[in-house]
């Protein structure tokens, strides 16, 4: 049986077309990071959150329960930015999750850029 990977990838403003470019990627990159083929667990959620929730509370909530089938773990480098995926890494950290790492501003230079419109003038370039 293959070991399950998730895939922590930015996704607030991003079209799912490149989504799932970024989420391909990740999964190849895992495969020879990790040296073996891997399940990937659909962390692409579809649905939308019921009406008078905290949207992007909802979506983690549904993320960290798909995080507990995994075997392994790759996203993005720390930020003070990317939320839920800072959120998804610390939960995989903290629950020994073998996990790996993308340079966020090389793969997913379209996330970088919704974020740059998100926070404005309190934007900072982080090192990875």
């Amino acid at each position: 049986m293959k070991k399950k990977l998730y895939i922590s990838c930015p996704m607030k403003g991003r079209t799912e077309e490149n989504i799932r470019k970024s989420m391909k990627q990740m999964h190849q990159i895992a495969e020879v990071v990790f040296d073996q083929e891997l399940e990937v667990i659909p962390t692409y959620i579809e649905d939308d959150p019921p009406e008078n929730t905290k949207q992007e509370i909802w979506y983690i909530g549904k993320s960290i329960q798909l995080l507990s089938e995994a075997d392994f773990f790759i996203g993005v480098g720390y930020s003070d930015f990317f939320t839920g995926c800072m959120i998804e890494n610390d939960v995989a950290r903290r629950y020994g999750i073998r996990r790996t790492h993308v340079n966020i501003c090389e793969l997913m230079p379209d996330a970088i850029e919704v974020e740059r419109k998100n926070v404005g003038e309190q934007w900072t370039t982080v090192e990875l």
